[in-house]
């Protein structure tokens, strides 16, 4: 028998004649399995990538658990993901115990789309077209998000507590990530833009979110910075009003 690197051969001898016999099941089983194992390996990469984008600073284990891997190797997949720049780690300070690392997508795994459905996505925001159009879609658009995270929300918190629980709700949709108070107001912050494609294309997203956190505070915010015009942050403003009434619509009415 020759070996090959790839193909087994045996060698029949008769009279005057050689000829080789391919046994090539083997190959076939081992072709099979890699592509098997690749295909296994993509679309585990493909889950991973997801879950992180769908849960901004999820840990290791929460990932492990929710994609029946191990924790070794989700960290494996993790860890290629980082690589190619697709997601970030950031270490989180406990009061007991060693800091954590938690996982976010970064603004060129935020912007992994399938090619079609970007472009399909462009097409509709350009064709929209007049602002008018624009800001009455972003007005349904954050009506309908702010119902989903409506019940998330406890009726009677209010002041920071408020402010922590919508940035908690809106920390899944890739929308916030933290706050902090300053003497202008509240601060709320996301460091990883979740559709950077679409907001270079049109106001329409930020607007949408900017309308969706001011429906759930129920106080008017004013987004102050864009990634996509260069900021290191998406940041918003909210001034909180002692005074409820009118504050609905205020909070659809626009910046101010």
């Amino acid at each position: 028998m020759i070996g090959h690197p790839h193909i087994n051969f045996e060698i029949h001898r008769y009279p005057k004649v050689f000829f080789y016999k391919k046994v090539e099941k083997r190959i076939v089983c081992e072709d099979s399995l890699y592509y098997d194992q690749q295909v296994h390996q993509h679309r585990t990469r493909e889950h991973v990538l997801e879950y992180v984008l769908k849960h901004h600073g999820t840990r290791v284990e929460a990932l492990a658990e929710a994609l029946t891997l191990t924790e070794s190797a989700a960290r494996r997949q993790l860890d290629h993901l980082r690589a190619d720049g697709l997601i970030e780690s950031r270490p989180v300070k406990q009061a007991a115990g060693r800091p954590f690392l938690s996982w976010y997508p970064t603004s060129k795994g935020a912007g992994e789309a399938p090619i079609a459905y970007a472009d399909l996505f462009a097409r509709i925001l350009k064709s929209l077209g007049e602002e008018q159009i624009d800001k009455a879609v972003a007005t349904r658009v954050a009506v309908s998000l702010a119902e989903r995270h409506r019940d998330e929300i406890q009726e009677n918190r209010s002041g920071e507590d408020r402010i922590e629980d919508v940035t908690n709700s809106l920390r899944s949709e890739g929308i916030l990530e933290t706050w902090r108070a300053e003497a202008d107001g509240f601060h709320l912050l996301n460091s990883c833009c979740p559709y950077p494609q679409a907001a270079q294309l049109s106001q329409l997203p930020c607007e949408a979110d900017r309308q969706a956190i001011s429906l759930l505070i129920g106080s008017a915010v004013k987004q102050i910075e864009r990634i996509v015009d260069g900021a290191p942050m998406c940041e918003y403003l909210v001034q909180l009003q002692s005074e409820q009434e009118g504050i609905t619509s205020k909070a659809i009415e626009g910046n101010v």
